[in-house]
């Protein structure tokens, strides 16, 4: 009777952990396509922004080779080209003149979005934009149809 007891209770055990085992779902992290996205600044040269806007600091590109966005307080437009080495060409040609209290960071990414940026990569939910192997900026994107 005392095996018959061990045995039933170790069966038993080995169905419970059975049952108990959890189930991983793999989570994709999402990756957002460099058009249809707004790209909101998070870092210039490695060294993160502060988030004292009016509006966030953002850059679109759209399908036609123009890139537009907001500096912090002005407005701003350009052209960018791409091809599928993701190699990159950034041209900056404008911006709008408002005088704001907090024009640090949007002197710095105006600087930045001069440079000569000659790449791109696209990490989930960060774009990094590259001149040379030297990391200029960095954004975190946002689905375009989810912008208000």
């Amino acid at each position: 009777m005392k095996h018959y007891v061990i045995t039933l209770l170790a069966a038993t055990l080995v169905l419970v952990g059975c049952g108990c085992k959890t189930s991983k779902k793999s989570v994709k992290a999402v990756e957002y396509p460099l058009v249809g996205t707004q790209w909101n600044l998070v870092a210039i040269d490695g060294e993160k922004i502060s988030n004292e806007f009016a509006l966030r600091p953002f850059i679109t590109f759209d399908t036609v080779g123009g890139v537009q966005g907001n500096l912090g307080c002005n407005s701003f437009f350009g052209e960018y080209t791409v091809n599928k080495k993701h190699k990159m060409t950034l041209g900056y040609q404008g911006s709008t003149k408002r005088l704001c209290s907090q024009m640090d960071v949007e002197k710095q990414f105006m600087q930045a979005l001069k440079r000569d940026i000659t790449r791109y990569e696209i990490k989930g939910e960060e774009l990094i934009l590259f001149a040379g192997n030297k990391e200029v900026m960095r954004f975190t994107g946002v689905d375009l149809s989810k912008v208000e």
